[in-house]
């Protein structure tokens, strides 16, 4: 029988969140392309605000640089 690593405080543990942010580069054109098929974009409070993140915790995220076009 194999052993697993188990969840030794319960049903309702949290989960450990990766601290690294992974960086990651974007064209302009693949900005336009993500916002043509139907992504949107929002401040930190507007997303709070609707609900989308919870103020009390820090969620999964990249570090985005955008290439400008030569």
């Amino acid at each position: 029988m194999t052993t697993e690593k188990r969840n030794s405080y319960g049903l309702f543990d949290a989960p450990v969140r990766n601290q690294e942010k992974e960086h990651i580069t974007l064209s302009l054109a693949d900005i336009e392309r993500q916002l043509d098929a139907g992504a949107f974009a929002m401040s930190r409070n507007e997303a709070i605000a609707a609900g989308f993140l919870n103020p009390h915790e820090e969620p999964d995220t990249v570090i985005v640089s955008v290439q400008e076009a030569v």
